[in-house]
C-alpha cells in the first residue's frame, strides 16, 4: 500500500506598500507656489506687453515669450532637475563659497577649559546649527540630550541591535516589523512629546582576521590537532571580506509651548527638558523590548561625540570613547567647496588625505508591493563600500492620517470623474495610486499610525576615484532595492547633516 504525500499549498509572504504623495495644486501635480507664481509672473507679463507695447512684433514676442519663460523655468529638464530647481541650491552655494563658511576649521586646541573644569564649546561645521549640548540620568549610565536652537527640536539617541535585514527567516522578520509598527502606533497616538524617530545603519570594515586573532588568544593549545587543522582549513575557506554593522535609533521632540509648561513642573530650562526627554526615552526602551528589538546602551555625550566623530572620519572607531568630549565630535577641517562631493579631516587621521562623502536623497520609494527584506542589497549584499543609511519618520496620530487620506481620496475621486466627463483615457498610474490610497486608508481603519518618510544615503572614501566607484554600486543596489536615488550636488554639506543622529531632513 503506497500512499502519496498531500502537498502543501506554498504560503503567500506578506508584501508591503509604500504610498506615494501626489499633492494636486493649481497648474499641474506636485507643484510648489514658487513654481506656480513664476508661471503667474511669466503670463504677467506676456499680458502686460500685449497691452502697454506698441510695436507689433515685440507685442508678439512678448505675449508668447513671457507665458514660455515661465513654463520652460518650472518644467524644462535641466541638469537631472529644473531651473527652477537649481536656482536656489546655486545660489545657496555661491552665498557659501563667498561667505568663507564653505571652509571649517575647528577651534578645540585654542579653545581652552575654563577655570571650574569644564570645555569652551565651539561651533560646529556649517549646514548642523546652534547646538547646546545636556546630559541625564539614565538608569545607570548618561544620556546625551542635544537642544538644536535653530531647528527647535530636541533630540537623544540610542544603540540598538540591528532588524537583521536579510539575516533572518521571513517568518521572524514580519513579526519583527509587525512589534516595530506596534511601536510606532503607540508613540505616534501616545500622550508623549516625542512625534519623530529616526532609524541609522552604519557600516563600516572590519578586521577581517579578528576571529583567527580571537582563536589565538584564547584558543585551547591542548585541543588535538585534528581539530585545529580541521578550523584552520574552515576558516581559510570562509571570504576575508568582513563588515560590522551598527544600528542607531533616535527620538525628536518639537519645542512647543505645551512642552516648556510640562518642563515647568521638573524645574523648567534644561533641567526640566532633559528629565521629559529621559522619561520618554524610558517608554520608548520598554516598547523596544516587547518589539524584540534589544538596546545595547544609551548614547552617552561620549559615546555620541564618538559616533560623530566617526562619521567625518570612518577609521576612527566607534567604541574608541576615551577622551572623547563634545567638541572632539567635530572634525578637525571641513571643505564642501567641491560640489560633487564633501572633504574632512580629522587630527588622529591615518594620512594626510581627507575622507570624502557623497549624500543622496531617495528620491522614489517603491511602487509596487515588495518582500520584508527589500532593503537587504542595500544593508547586507553590497560589500566593502563605506555608507550610511538614514531614514526619519515622521508621526502622526491615526485620526489626522486618516483626514489626510479622505482628502486626497476626495480629490482622487473627483479627478477621475472630471477625466471620465472629458471622455479623457484612463491613466493606470491614477488606478495604482488610488489602489495605493484604499490600501493606506485600510491600514490605517485597523489602528496604524500616520508615517512620513525620508531616506538619505552617504558614501564615504578616501579618494574621489573610489567614491565614484562606490556611489555606482549604491546606485546599483538601490535599484534592486527598487530605490531610486539623487545625489545632492552643490549641498552635501547640509544633505551629509541628515545622516548624522540628529532626526533631520524632512518637513513637518
Amino acid at each position: 500500500m503506497t500512499t502519496t504525500p498531500t502537498e502543501r499549498p506554498p504560503t503567500r509572504r506578506r508584501t508591503y506598500l509604500i504610498g506615494k504623495a501626489r499633492p494636486s495644486a493649481i497648474v499641474g501635480r506636485n507643484r510648489e507656489n514658487g513654481e506656480i507664481l513664476v508661471i503667474i509672473v511669466g503670463c504677467a507679463i506676456g499680458m502686460l506687453s500685449g497691452l502697454f507695447i506698441p510695436w507689433l512684433p515685440l507685442r508678439v514676442l512678448g505675449l508668447v515669450g513671457g507665458p514660455l519663460l515661465g513654463f520652460a523655468i518650472v518644467f524644462m529638464p535641466y541638469r537631472k532637475r529644473t531651473i527652477y530647481k537649481w536656482f536656489e541650491i546655486d545660489r545657496s552655494y555661491r552665498k557659501l563659497l563667498r561667505s568663507g563658511q564653505a571652509r571649517y576649521r575647528s577651534g578645540a586646541m585654542e579653545a581652552g577649559t575654563r577655570l571650574d573644569g569644564t570645555e569652551v564649546d565651539i561651533g560646529p561645521p556649517p549646514g548642523i546649527g546652534r547646538i547646546r549640548w545636556l546630559t541625564a540620568s539614565f538608569g545607570m549610565e548618561e544620556l546625551a540630550i542635544l537642544l538644536h536652537q535653530d531647528r527647535r527640536t530636541i533630540t537623544c539617541a540610542l544603540e540598538i541591535e540591528g532588524p537583521g535585514v536579510g539575516l533572518r527567516d521571513s517568518e521572524d522578520q514580519e513579526a519583527l516589523v509587525e512589534r516595530f509598527g506596534n511601536l510606532l502606533q503607540h508613540i505616534a497616538n501616545g500622550d508623549g512629546f516625542v512625534t519623530r524617530l529616526q532609524m541609522i545603519a552604519r557600516t563600516l570594515p572590519a578586521d577581517p582576521y579578528a576571529h583567527v586573532k580571537d582563536v589565538e588568544r584564547r584558543g585551547d593549545p591542548d585541543a588535538p590537532q585534528w581539530i585545529k587543522d580541521s578550523y584552520d582549513q574552515l576558516q581559510r575557506m570562509v571570504s576575508t571580506s568582513s563588515e560590522q554593522h551598527r544600528n542607531f535609533l533616535v527620538a525628536c521632540m518639537p519645542y512647543t509651548r505645551d512642552l516648556a509648561a510640562e518642563a515647568m513642573h521638573y524645574g523648567g530650562g534644561d533641567v526640566g527638558l532633559a528629565v521629559i526627554m529621559a522619561r520618554e526615552m524610558s517608554d520608548i526602551c520598554a516598547r523596544l523590548a516587547e518589539a524584540d528589538i534589544k538596546v545595547r546602551h544609551p548614547m552617552s555625550p561620549a559615546r555620541l561625540a564618538s559616533l560623530i566623530h566617526s562619521m567625518y572620519d570612518p577609521s576612527h572607531p566607534i567604541d574608541a570613547i576615551q577622551t572623547m568630549t563634545r567638541r572632539n565630535a567635530w572634525p578637525a577641517e571641513l571643505d564642501a567647496t567641491h560640489p560633487q562631493y564633501l572633504r574632512s579631516k580629522t587630527r588622529e587621521s591615518e594620512t594626510r588625505e581627507p575622507w570624502c562623502h557623497a549624500t543622496a536623497w531617495i528620491k522614489e520609494w517603491p511602487l509596487t508591493p515588495v518582500g520584508v527584506n527589500f532593503l537587504a542589497p542595500l544593508l547586507v549584499h553590497t560589500p566593502d563600500v563605506i555608507r550610511t543609511v538614514a531614514v526619519t519618520m515622521d508621526l502622526e496620530p491615526t485620526d489626522v492620517a486618516i483626514e489626510r487620506m479622505l482628502t486626497e481620496k476626495v480629490n482622487e475621486q473627483a479627478e477621475q470623474a472630471r477625466a471620465a466627463k472629458l471622455n479623457r483615457v484612463a491613466d493606470p498610474r491614477d488606478f495604482a495610486h488610488a489602489h495605493r490610497v484604499d490600501q493606506r486608508g485600510e491600514d490605517l481603519a485597523s489602528g496604524a499610525a500616520g508615517v512620513n518618510l525620508v531616506g538619505y544615503i552617504t558614501v564615504s572614501s578616501r579618494d574621489p576615484e573610489l567614491l565614484a566607484r562606490d556611489k555606482r554600486t549604491i546606485r546599483a543596489a538601490a535599484g534592486k532595492s527598487f530605490l531610486k536615488l539623487e545625489w545632492c550636488d552643490r549641498e552635501h554639506h547640509r544633505a551629509f547633516v541628515n545622516t548624522l543622529p540628529f532626526a533631520t531632513g524632512i518637513r513637518r
